[in-house]
């Protein structure tokens, strides 16, 4: 399945980038993640994610194959597998940074992801995944965009990533778009 989010970062192209090459921040940023070992351009982590009350658990391996800063972009491989069953997932991320027209102190970022879910307790499509992941890459591009320390209301962020909750915000985004529409 392919995701693709697009934000404008209120940081200059050279403060996105310089943390996205920093493979603890990418953990540290996203929800139920944390890198624990950095070795050069690869990496060794795990992800916490909920679903309802079920927790899981992965352990994964990936690397950074592709950096260009020149071009302002990189890419991102990890294959994970679940601590306690069989579940097993792939995901390719590739970053593209673009300095906004006129203003050097604001990025567009471009972020494209490939996942391969393999196991998982979950069928869901791609446009309920792509809905769901919205406010989550958005609040990870936020926190690539930060000079310095990740924030503290990200930093302790050491929550599961919260499947049932990210789909009940997704509904109810359904609903209140149903509702703006009737109201129209």
């Amino acid at each position: 399945m392919r995701l693709g989010h697009e934000q404008e970062l209120d940081a200059p192209r050279s403060v996105v980038w310089t943390n996205f090459m920093d493979l603890r921040r990418i953990g540290r940023c996203f929800p139920g993640a944390e890198v624990t070992e950095v070795d050069g351009d690869d990496f060794v982590g795990e992800i916490t994610a909920k679903l309802g009350p079920l927790s899981m658990y992965f352990d994964g391996t990936g690397s950074m194959v592709e950096r260009d800063e020149k071009a302002g972009r990189a890419r991102l491989t990890a294959t994970g597998q679940e601590r306690h069953g069989l579940g097993k997932a792939t995901i390719d991320i590739t970053l593209t940074l673009h300095q906004v027209l006129g203003d050097d102190t604001r990025t567009r970022a471009h972020l494209v992801t490939d996942l391969v879910f393999l196991g998982f307790p979950m069928d869901f499509g791609t446009g309920l995944v792509q809905r769901a992941s919205d406010p989550l890459i958005e609040r990870f591009l936020t926190c690539m965009s930060v000079s310095g320390p990740v924030p503290d209301a990200d930093a302790d962020d050491d929550s599961p990533l919260d499947l049932v909750r990210s789909a009940t915000d997704l509904f109810g985004s359904f609903r209140r778009d149903r509702r703006e529409r009737k109201r129209r």
